[in-house]
C-alpha cells in the first residue's frame, strides 16, 4: 500500500478538523438578541391620567422592553414638565399658552371628552342653561328654589383649582368674563369633587365626563346643559357645549420608541383602549 506523503497527510488532517468544526457549528443555536430596555417619562393631567396609564400598560404588555414612568399634575405643571425635559411626552386637557421666546410644542390629538356638571342624586333638576350655570357659579342666584327646587336651600358651589384643565374649559365656556363667587369651595381632585357632591345634597360641581360610568361609586347625577347631556354622540357631534380635545404634546416630534408608542395610540389598538375607557376616539372610523 502506498503511503501518503507528509504534505498530503497534513492536508487530510486539516480537512478532517474543518469538517468536525463545521459539524459542531451546525449544532450551535443562533444567539438571541436581548431587547434593550427603553424607559420613557410620561406625564398626564387629571383628566387624561386614567387613560394614559391604561394606554402605557397596554403598550408594555405587547412591548415588554418599553417601561413607562407616568407622573401626574394639573395641566400647567404637566406642560411645564415637557418644557423642562422632565417628561418625554404629556397628555393634557388644555394646551399650554404661547409664551414669547418659547417654541410651540409638537401636538397630536389623543381623545375627546366632555365636562359633566354634576349634582346630588336627590336633586330633581334635570337640565340648566349656560346662563343658569353662569348665575349659579357667580353667586347671582344662590338658592335651589330659584330653579323650582324645594327643600335644598342654598347652593353649594364647588370648583377645581386654578391650572386644572377641566376648570379652564368650564371658565372659558360658562363663566367668560364673569367672576366666580367668593363662596365657591375649591376641591383638590376629581375624586374629592365627586364625593363632595355625592354626600352634599345641595352641591353642584363639574368633572370630566369620562369619569361618569355605570359603576361609579358613590353615585352622582349628571344634568343636561340646554337639554344636552355628555355622551359619545353629543361629544363627537359637538352638540354638547362643554366638549374638549385631549392632546399629546412633546418638546419635539417624537422619535424612536416614543414615536412607535404615539403611532400605536392613534391607530386601531390604541383607539380601542380610548373607547373602553369611556373617552371618545379622535377618529370615529376607529373603534
Amino acid at each position: 500500500m502506498r503511503q501518503l506523503s507528509k504534505g498530503t497527510a497534513t492536508a487530510a488532517r486539516l480537512s478532517a478538523v474543518m469538517l468536525l468544526v463545521l459539524a459542531s457549528c451546525s449544532r450551535v443555536e443562533t444567539p438571541k438578541v436581548t431587547p434593550v430596555i427603553v424607559k420613557l417619562q410620561v406625564a398626564a393631567d387629571a383628566a387624561a391620567l386614567p387613560l394614559m396609564r391604561t394606554l402605557t400598560q397596554a403598550y408594555t404588555a405587547g412591548h415588554p422592553n418599553v417601561v413607562f414612568a407616568v407622573e401626574s399634575g394639573n395641566a400647567e405643571t404637566v406642560a411645564e414638565a415637557v418644557y423642562t425635559r422632565q417628561a418625554d411626552l404629556a397628555a393634557v386637557s388644555r394646551l399650554p399658552p404661547s409664551v414669547q421666546g418659547r417654541e410651540a410644542p409638537w401636538i397630536a390629538d389623543l381623545a375627546m371628552d366632555g365636562v359633566a356638571v354634576i349634582v346630588n342624586p336627590s336633586n330633581p333638576v334635570e337640565s340648566l342653561t349656560l346662563q343658569d350655570l353662569r348665575d349659579i357659579f357667580a353667586g347671582a342666584r344662590d338658592r335651589w328654589s330659584d330653579f323650582g327646587v324645594v327643600g335644598l336651600e342654598d347652593i353649594e358651589v364647588a370648583v377645581r383649582e386654578e391650572g386644572d384643565g377641566t376648570r379652564g374649559v368650564f371658565d372659558n365656556v360658562v363663566m367668560g368674563n364673569t367672576k366666580l363667587t367668593l363662596t365657591a369651595i375649591v376641591l383638590p381632585s376629581i375624586e374629592v369633587a365627586m364625593n363632595f357632591v355625592a354626600y352634599q345634597a345641595n352641591a353642584i360641581a363639574y368633572v370630566p365626563s369620562a369619569r361618569i360610568t355605570n359603576t361609579v361609586s358613590p353615585a352622582v347625577k349628571v344634568i343636561g346643559i340646554d337639554g344636552q347631556v355628555p355622551s359619545r354622540e353629543t361629544i363627537a357631534g359637538s352638540g354638547y357645549p362643554l366638549t374638549r380635545m385631549l392632546n399629546m404634546i412633546a418638546l419635539n416630534e417624537p422619535q424612536g420608541e416614543l414615536r412607535e408608542f404615539v403611532a400605536w395610540v392613534l391607530e386601531r389598538e390604541g383607539q380601542a383602549v380610548v373607547a373602553t375607557m369611556n373617552y371618545v376616539p379622535v377618529n370615529q372610523d376607529r373603534p
